[in-house]
């Protein structure tokens, strides 16, 4: 199982950034490889993830919530299709709040499992959840109201 963690300061309240993130729904407004997460009707806590460029370079399997601290963590695990477990977590700082993701995944085989083999697979997660964690900085500071500097 492969293993990343990393993090991204926002300018912005931690309630804010927490509950943008918490919507799980949104998800793909700034992880540009999750294509869609719905949330399973009559379970808050399972939804139904799809992952990938485009068939047949695309994967899916179902999630579920296994912990949940209000303003502080959301962790989760598949129940099916591709084994993945991870977590955000939202610290408070003097200019907002750290965002620390941590993804563990088994590579997933066929089309998408070679394809990323070539492209090593560990430097590309690298990168590509930095650039989401960017994004999704962007996207909460450009929608965070300006704070008078005292």
């Amino acid at each position: 199982m492969i293993e990343r963690t990393v993090e991204v300061d926002v300018a912005a309240p931690v309630a804010q950034v927490y509950a943008i993130w918490a919507d799980m729904e949104n998800l793909p407004r700034w992880m540009r490889f999750v294509q869609e997460v719905k949330i399973l009707p009559g379970s808050g806590d399972l939804s139904r993830w799809k992952f990938g460029l485009a068939a047949p370079l695309l994967v899916e399997w179902t999630s579920r919530i296994t912990r949940r601290i209000p303003l502080r963590l959301i962790g989760w695990e598949s129940v099916s299709g591709l084994a993945n477990r991870g977590s955000a977590e939202f610290f408070p700082t003097e200019r907002g709040c750290r965002l620390r993701l941590t993804l563990s995944f088994d590579t997933p085989g066929g089309m998408v499992g070679a394809f990323l083999e070539r492209v090593g697979v560990q430097r590309w997660v690298d990168e590509n959840l930095l650039d989401d964690l960017k994004r999704f900085q962007a996207m909460v500071e450009a929608e965070t109201p300006s704070q008078p500097v005292a």
